[in-house]
């Protein structure tokens, strides 16, 4: 399928799954088995050119042999999956005009057999011989999910993934431990796709960004050389992992998502990715080096005393890849704060005009600028979010944010 065609035709999907036709689907679904008394749209994942998945939170009417009603968290997506393996577990798929999309509930997912050990308390209990309490952080539905456990005074993470995915993770870890860097530290793990890692001390560097009140660009420069070293300390052995791309690497990717969440802005937003192309073409990206491939606030953890890193996570796109591209991912995400919050961030884009400064003396401001619209770019869509009724306003803003790091990727040819 043609990209463009693919786009208009994830952003009916979308439509479709947030807007009134999602009760009817619900109810095709469950027909013959339970009535759908209510629903609500609770979020909405979209990768380009995987599909689009929805999550609801459904009422269903009272069961006669006990007179209750049940609430249970529904997924309907449009993404590849095994349909038999499906089916095996209770879910179901459908045609639906030209769409086919598969219907299941949480714990269970299609893509992550693992999951509904890791969120169920008394198993996963009993699989690591002592009472854990649970707490489901993120999910991405067929992608991951990450949760959090108390096994008494200790607060470890179970980190779910496809059984694909499973030993590429587990050798990351591997790697880690004889590094330098600060990273959890492998607990136990399962080949179905489970890893529990220890947990980690320090504040995420988000909440560090916003008590730095007072000469905020001064306070945060030790960080940034700490940062540095960070990244310095990546296992060489890395070099040899399979290569991932980078955020600007598909920015076309996440431009035709950006135009699903804000279909008005296409031409706009095609604009934005021609020149991200341009750029890119006239950069200088650098040697390739280890790189962490996610390296932005919520996977950095800072020592609030010393304001040394303390920690790093989500390691699991640790490999080769361009300097600039860690750069661009933690001052892109850092340029977008104060349009989440304006007051806690106020003082945000003194520290980016600062840490920009310093940072292009390390790589090409060109590359930095090009790299840093892509991962901005990558950030429209999900603004997206029931729970926000002005979203629209949040993805306006980091579209403006990646527009203004094209021009001074621009600005510095």
């Amino acid at each position: 399928m043609h990209n463009s065609t693919r786009a208009r035709s994830e952003q009916n999907l979308a439509t479709l799954l947030t807007g009134g036709h999602a009760q009817e689907i619900l109810r095709v679904a469950y027909a013959g088995r339970a009535q759908v008394r209510s629903w609500a749209l609770h979020a909405v994942h979209h990768r380009p050119g995987a599909g689009v998945t929805a999550g609801y939170s459904v009422i269903f009417d009272a069961d006669p042999a006990d007179g209750r009603g049940s609430d249970r968290y529904v997924l309907v997506s449009s993404a590849k999956l095994n349909e038999q393996r499906l089916v095996a577990d209770g879910g179901v798929s459908l045609q639906w005009d030209t769409h086919r999309i598969h219907v299941w509930e949480h714990p269970y997912d299609p893509e992550l057999p693992a999951l509904r050990l890791g969120c169920d308390p008394n198993a996963l209990s009993q699989k690591l011989a002592e009472h854990v309490e649970i707490e489901l952080l993120a999910y991405r539905p067929t992608r991951r999910a990450v949760l959090r456990i108390d096994r008494g005074d200790t607060t470890q993470y179970v980190k779910i993934v496809r059984p694909r995915a499973y030993r590429e993770l587990l050798d990351r870890f591997t790697m880690l431990e004889r590094s330098p860097v600060p990273t959890p530290r492998l607990v136990h793990s399962d080949p179905a796709g489970l890893l529990v890692i220890s947990g980690l001390n320090g504040t995420p560097l988000n909440r560090i960004y916003a008590a730095l009140k007072t000469t905020p660009e001064r306070s945060a420069r030790p960080i940034l050389d700490q940062l540095a070293q960070t990244l310095d300390g990546l296992p060489l052995v890395a070099l040899g992992l399979k290569p991932r791309p980078a955020w600007v690497d598909r920015c076309e990717h996440y431009g035709d998502a950006a135009a699903v969440a804000l279909p008005d802005q296409r031409a706009r937003i095609d604009r934005l990715v021609s020149g991200i192309r341009e750029l890119l073409a006239k950069a200088d990206l650098g040697p390739i080096v280890p790189t962490h491939g996610d390296f932005y606030e919520a996977n950095i953890l800072i020592d609030p005393d010393t304001l040394e890193v303390s920690g790093l996570l989500d390691v699991d796109s640790l490999g080769p890849g361009y300097r600039v591209h860690d750069w661009a991912c933690l001052l892109g995400h850092l340029s977008v704060l104060p349009g989440l919050s304006p007051k806690s961030y106020s003082h945000v884009p003194a520290i980016l005009q600062d840490w920009r400064l310093r940072v292009v003396r390390w790589v090409d401001p060109v590359a930095l600028g090009a790299s840093a619209a892509g991962v901005t770019l990558s950030l429209v869509s999900g603004a997206r979010k029931s729970s926000k009724p002005n979203w629209q306003v949040e993805a306006e803003s980091r579209l403006r944010v990646a527009e203004e790091w094209l021009k001074f990727g621009r600005e510095s040819i």
